[in-house]
């Protein structure tokens, strides 16, 4: 192979090709977390980024999973009608009973299956630091 001509592309240090510090293909150890170990209704949910961002999991989540086609202790809690009472739980949002697929703008009377596994969408709280800055803000 021939040299870059003079002034031609650079190459591009593999330690900055990544998001972390180092080489893209170093296997790195992720930080420790402890995961939420609250009750149900122990504790807030924390403030929303934005309406089209899924709320965080306020409470522990490990005695509910796993999640099968058969139970969901996430939708046997939260599939509460409105009115809201103070201390219920937050009810399942109506966008989540529409089958966009099958028959989209059509509310059924079930979880629609897309949405049947919370946890694809809906992240246990903890403590872990974020692994690259962010500062978008509403």
């Amino acid at each position: 192979a021939s040299a870059p001509a003079p002034g031609g592309p650079r190459a591009i240090p593999a330690a900055s090709l990544g998001l972390s510090p180092g080489s893209p293909s170093a296997v790195l150890a992720p930080p420790r977390f402890a995961a939420e170990d609250s009750a149900p209704g122990d504790r807030r949910p924390p403030p929303r980024l934005g309406p089209a961002i899924p709320p965080v999991v306020p409470h522990a989540v490990a005695d509910f999973l796993p999640i099968t086609p058969t139970r969901n202790s996430c939708v046997d809690c939260h599939q509460t009608d409105p009115p809201k009472q103070a201390g219920d739980p937050t009810p399942i949002p109506p966008s989540h009973f529409v089958d966009q697929r099958r028959a989209p703008g059509a509310p059924g009377a079930e979880v629609a299956g897309a949405r049947w596994i919370c946890t694809a969408c809906h992240v246990g709280r903890t403590d872990a630091p974020p692994l690259v800055p962010n500062g978008y803000r509403p």
